[in-house]
């Protein structure tokens, strides 16, 4: 369990630094992280332009943060999209619905200023509210899905979710990232995390923690169109409370075609179990779209989120 820093301002005001408890120090020109990583401030830039968000930096541990911290970017493609999501829970056995349209479930695609907009009302507010007889919950999630262009043969695909609402039902979920046929992912190029941050019910504090998924971790389904990762999201229990939620899975590749194409497209996925799920799931990935195809479970169990990002090659 380790104390986290919440940076607001991050190199522009140290007087906000002492505003949360932990073992983040800073220094004039740098921070040390919970892992006791010392970072600069050109060192935290370009880990954010990597893709990785400020939690994800905090967590940060020393292998991974040496693999990326001078990493340098030719070019980059980046797209984010943004979901509100209302979860209907009836009170009575009879309003349970069985069909695949379940209107109790329903996402909503919004603008980046609308997102916000809405999110800052719902944490100023009671989000779970009664209709009468019915239970009502609002949860809000981004998924982002960049190319990096590393030198002239390798990319980095990116794919990140962040729940700005934490929601209801918390399975198993799988974060996807899918590439054209001309591009073949590199061997052990592979990791991710799932990355949350919590308060204690009682003697309170800001705590953050991770699930780390290296390259050979059992979760990772490593396909020639793509990798997909399965997380087993972060509960609420009697010690923890939840305050922030996201994740991240990222890979490198090349291409494997002698046509030289004109654009490289990668295509995010992110599957939320509306209900309960089996840690047993299986899906495959398929070249040039972000679909998945469930082969154990019916696709109607998941809510899926999809981005879709070019970059010229």
């Amino acid at each position: 369990m380790k104390k986290i820093l919440k940076i607001i301002t991050f190199f522009c005001a140290f007087s906000v630094l002492g505003l949360v408890q932990g073992e983040t120090k800073a220094t004039e020109n740098s921070i040390v992280n919970s892992s006791g990583i010392e970072i600069t401030q050109t060192e935290y830039e370009n880990l954010e332009y990597l893709g990785f968000t400020e939690l994800a930096i905090d967590q940060m541990s020393q292998e991974i943060f040496d693999e990326n911290k001078d990493l340098t970017v030719e070019s980059k493609s980046d797209v984010t999209k943004y979901y509100e999501i209302q979860e209907i829970t009836p009170t009575k056995a009879f309003s349970v619905l069985t069909t695949d349209q379940n209107p109790n479930y329903k996402t909503t695609e919004l603008t980046e200023e609308e997102y916000f907009k809405r999110v800052e009302a719902e944490t100023n507010s009671i989000s779970i509210f009664n209709n009468g007889d019915d239970t009502t919950s609002t949860s809000y999630r981004r998924l982002n899905t960049n190319i990096l262009k590393l030198n002239s043969t390798t990319y980095r695909i990116h794919s990140k979710f962040v729940w700005d609402k934490l929601p209801v039902t918390r399975s198993y979920d799988v974060l996807s990232t899918t590439i054209d046929s001309l591009f073949t992912p590199i061997q052990g190029t592979n990791h991710g995390q799932q990355l949350y941050a919590y308060t204690h019910p009682v003697q309170g504090g800001f705590y953050g923690s991770n699930v780390t998924y290296n390259s050979s971790n059992s979760n990772w389904n490593k396909q020639g169109a793509g990798y997909g990762l399965k997380m087993n999201l972060i509960d609420n229990t009697s010690t923890l409370r939840l305050t922030q939620l996201e994740g991240y899975a990222y890979y490198n590749i090349q291409r494997s075609s002698s046509v030289v194409p004109n654009y490289i497209n990668a295509f995010g996925n992110y599957s939320h179990a509306k209900n309960t799920v089996s840690n047993s799931i299986s899906y495959s990935l398929s070249y040039g779209g972000p679909a998945i195809g469930w082969s154990n479970v019916s696709s109607t169990e998941f809510d899926a989120i999809t981005t879709h990002a070019q970059l010229q090659y």
